[in-house]
């Protein structure tokens, strides 16, 4: 029987080693000696104790000779981080709980025979051993790149199972003596390891969500950012052009004044005119990059026969800073273009924007006519195209943002967005 005791020590101390390198990233076929060599170490460890101090002083002093120096050797010699460190070695201790489950249920048949238990846990451990490293060591190993958030909340079940298991197996036999109360704690620590990692998992879960749409509200401004750029860009080329052929134009009316061609010198000037108008950034309010803005969703639904209506009374724009000005107004006007866009009938097809003023309040209205009316959740129109939807998000954030009150609403096919800021 104590042949069958050390070879199992031997097999779980294997176990428990070759699962905690793996759950920590270290693969055995780049680390072979790292590996023989912590086998080795701790395997003199294990037979010193075991020979002078005897199996039971072993096996309750395994954190103190086993788990601690794991811990410590991921953290300082392979430079882990201390969560990814403590996962590694509980998750590992977990694991082998089932291993020696299997021996025990299986000595069941043989009225509980230690030594059937001890031989089908050898049996199994090499079997166990590859199954876990294959299908699950890679997914715990992934933990390296998440945050520290995240990895408290994984090394917490662990930690609470290895608590209680020491706690009422090991250096106590509470869970075996302690009758009724003791074995419905275990029931009830279950329950609430359950619902703390739930709670944490959920409140990580939901705090990594708002953080993606804080970055899609971002890259939504970025982008409309470049396009104002870009169309200022434009503006200034067709500027420096315009002045390029002025010579040409001062040359060809001098030519046509000269020759007393009065009527060819008017038409030119007209053609020019009309051009310069053609090209112009055209002037809504005081406000430049309102005008910007509006002068380059206006062409771009001109182009698709959209019918826009433009009225803008306010004078005062300051309140907003420039990116959120642009955010409010660039996907209040992309978002009224695409719903514009599938309907049939040029005729039915508007978009009307409205900026005025009010109790000192900044207020916008826009309507636009629809094709089918979106449905409505939370008070968001819902997007049921992948990656939309952060339009109107980044609108009720820049809403938000400035205390303000904000509506989405749609009424007999025309969709209404009215904002107070």
């Amino acid at each position: 029987m104590h042949s069958l005791i050390m070879i199992n020590f031997a097999f779980v101390l294997f176990f428990g080693i070759a699962l905690t390198l793996s759950f920590a990233g270290i693969e055995s076929q780049k680390s072979i000696r790292h590996y023989a060599a912590i086998y080795l170490a701790f395997g003199i460890i294990q037979i010193s104790v075991y020979i002078f101090l005897g199996p039971d002083f072993l096996f309750k002093s395994y954190p103190f000779f086993t788990h601690l120096p794991l811990y410590l050797l991921l953290r300082y010699y392979y430079k882990k981080n201390p969560y990814i460190a403590g996962i590694s070695v509980l998750s590992a201790y977990l694991f082998c709980t089932p291993r020696k489950w299997i021996g025990t249920a299986v000595s069941f048949f043989w009225n509980y025979d230690s030594g059937v238990s001890y031989i089908v846990q050898i049996l199994i451990t090499i079997p166990l051993l590859a199954v876990i490293i294959k299908f699950i060591s890679p997914y715990v190993a992934r933990l390296n790149y998440e945050s520290n958030k995240i990895l408290r909340l994984f090394i917490s079940v662990p930690l609470i199972y290895y608590l209680i298991e020491y706690t009422l197996t090991v250096y106590t036999k509470l869970l075996y003596e302690g009758g009724d109360a003791v074995v419905e704690f275990m029931d009830v620590a279950v329950v609430i390891v359950y619902f703390i990692f739930s709670v944490i998992y959920l409140k990580t879960l939901y705090e990594k969500k708002e953080v993606e749409v804080e970055q899609a509200l971002f890259k939504v401004l970025s982008d409309q950012s470049k396009a104002e750029i870009e169309t200022l860009r434009k503006s200034q080329e067709q500027a420096a052009i315009y002045r390029h052929d002025l010579r040409h134009h001062m040359n060809y009316l001098n030519g046509c004044i000269s020759e007393n061609n009065l009527k060819g010198a008017l038409s030119y000037i007209s053609e020019v005119c009309k051009e310069i108008d053609s090209a112009n950034v055209i002037r809504y309010s005081e406000n430049e990059s309102v005008n910007l803005i509006l002068s380059a969703y206006v062409a771009k639904a001109e182009e698709k026969k959209i019918s826009c209506e433009i009225s803008i009374s306010a004078g005062d724009f300051r309140k907003l800073a420039v990116p959120d000005l642009c955010s409010l107004l660039s996907n209040a006007l992309e978002n009224a273009i695409n719903a514009c866009k599938d309907i049939t009938g040029n005729d039915k097809r508007f978009i009307k924007l409205h900026i005025y003023s009010k109790n000192n309040k900044l207020c916008i209205d826009i309507r636009n006519s629809c094709r089918t009316e979106p449905e409505f959740k939370h008070g968001l129109p819902v997007s049921k195209e992948q990656g939309h939807g952060f339009g109107t998000k980044s609108m009720a954030h820049v809403a938000e943002k400035y205390n303000g009150v904000y509506q989405f609403s749609a009424v007999d096919g025309v969709f209404i967005f009215q904002a107070a800021i």
